[in-house]
């Protein structure tokens, strides 16, 4: 019994070795097969996988993609190797930061890529921990994120553009969401519809609100029938702001449709085109305006020729009345031309050109009134036309063509006269002119006297007289004025 017990002991001695060096084998094939999974799974990746000592002084090895040079080579040198220097401060605060709190490092950085050019990484580690707690080595891996960090600096760079552009233009914009009735306003939409940023919540309820009560209706039917027609929504509508203001708006937009054809989304822009619309109605006026004037001027033009074709003796003889009743008509249109939808032409400015062009600067001429008495733009023309024929027919008979001859002309601005209207009266007196004999037949061809006395109180409603006192003529007239007149010296 015994002589069996030790024949089966020493049997068994002798295979314990054998399967010791089976046990081992066995470990080792595992052991390659599991590095032979890893160096695929790394292979696959996308990532890098590291293993770092304790206190990240040690690289111990970096295996995968080629975006930064691999080494099995444990390295002291890893930060200056893969990190830019301005970034390793940050690099090293993150560390730090993780390794105090046996947290995981995880941190988007710069690095040096294989080629030498710059890039970025996504790197994240891993603790690895002893049974007393403490960091034992760190295995981490990190991903090429280049690509992405371009795209993303690209699109910061496009919305930058497309902000700068919705600001440049005051463009406000909406996204709506129909399904779920949420609204997304931009700043300038708010700012458009009267609001302050972020006052109320953006909704399609919000925005109706501030919609004229005039337009309310149709722009929500446009609204409607866009939606239902999978057409463009384009509108221009009012709003009323809190203050009371009138502002134009133009909207576009454009809605989206699921599988079902079912109305989703909607999203648009707005813009401001009160300026627009209040220079299309400041045009409308000037057109107006303009079809009025030369409607006035073909008037007087023919007015003009006929009379003067009655009073003059020969062809050569109208040519030059002709011409000259032209030039001052011309002359009236260059100061009428160079005003606003608001300015007016003055008297004084009046007065002066015409004397100006007729009898040119004499010291035998006196001017005496208040400057800037505005006149009626249809009243302009017809008392151009009296002033030239009174300082025509002082220029050949009267005190601009005799050298003792002394004109002056006064003005007065009564504040409120007939219906409450401001009047310009204008005194235009003639002395030390050598007048003809009593009875004589009068100098010239009476179209200037006609004009004052017949034309004037018909056409501007104006009060005149016209006498031939013994030194020379004495002419009155009184014409109502622009009522602006009164304003303009109200807030002088």
């Amino acid at each position: 019994m015994n002589e069996h017990s030790d024949a089966v002991r020493a049997d068994t001695q002798m295979l314990a070795p054998q399967a010791d060096v089976l046990q081992g084998a066995d470990a080792m094939a595992r052991l390659r097969a599991s590095e032979e999974r890893f160096r695929a799974f790394v292979t696959a990746s996308f990532d890098v996988v590291y293993c770092m000592s304790p206190d990240w002084s040690e690289m111990r090895f970096l295996r995968g993609k080629d975006f930064i040079a691999d080494t099995m080579t444990p390295s002291r040198r890893w930060l200056a190797k893969y990190i830019p220097s301005e970034d390793q401060p940050q690099v090293l605060d993150a560390v730090g930061r993780a390794i105090a709190t046996k947290s995981v490092f995880e941190l988007e950085h710069r690095v040096i890529r294989v080629d030498g050019t710059l890039g970025w990484a996504h790197s994240r580690a891993v603790p690895m921990l002893d049974g007393n707690g403490e960091i034992v080595e760190w295995f981490g891996a990190a991903r090429d994120v280049t690509e992405q960090k371009l795209a993303e600096h690209e699109l910061r760079k496009s919305e930058e553009r497309l902000r700068s552009a919705v600001e440049v233009g005051r463009l406000g914009l909406w996204d709506w969401n129909v399904a779920t009735g949420e609204v997304y306003w931009s700043d300038e939409h708010f700012r458009l519809e009267g609001y302050g940023v972020g006052e109320v919540n953006p909704s399609y309820e919000a925005w109706t609100a501030r919609i004229h009560p005039e337009d309310r209706a149709g722009t929500e039917a446009a609204l409607r029938r866009a939606m239902e027609a999978g057409e463009e929504y384009v509108r221009e509508f009012r709003v009323v702001h809190p203050d009371g203001s009138i502002r134009y708006l133009y909207g576009r937009g454009r809605f989206f449709y699921d599988a079902a054809e079912q109305p989703i989304r909607m999203t648009g822009a707005m813009l401001d085109v009160t300026e627009r619309r209040e220079w299309e109605e400041r045009q409308k006026v000037l057109v107006a305006e303009l079809q009025h004037r030369t409607r006035n001027l073909l008037g007087v033009v023919r007015s003009m020729a006929d009379k003067t074709a009655r009073a003059s003796t020969d062809l050569a003889d109208f040519r030059a009345r002709y011409r000259d009743r032209l030039d001052t008509l011309s002359r009236v249109q260059g100061l009428l031309s160079r005003l606003n939808e608001h300015d007016r032409v003055t008297f004084d400015d009046l007065i002066r050109s015409e004397l100006s062009a007729v009898a040119g600067v004499s010291e035998r001429v006196e001017l005496a009134g208040p400057s800037g008495v505005r006149l009626r733009s249809s009243t302009v023309q017809t008392l151009a036309m009296a002033l030239h024929e009174l300082a025509t027919n002082a220029l050949k008979y009267g005190a601009l063509g005799q050298p003792s001859g002394r004109l002056t002309v006064t003005w007065s601005l009564e504040r409120h006269g007939a219906e409450d209207k401001p009047w310009l009266h204008i005194d235009w007196r003639e002395s030390g002119v050598d007048m003809p004999p009593p009875g004589a037949e009068p100098a010239g061809t009476g179209q200037g006297r006609e004009l004052i006395e017949q034309a004037l109180p018909y056409q501007l409603s104006a009060k005149t007289s016209y006498n031939l006192a013994p030194d020379g003529v004495c002419c009155t007239i009184s014409i109502p004025v622009s009522l602006t007149t009164l304003e303009l010296d109200e807030h002088a």
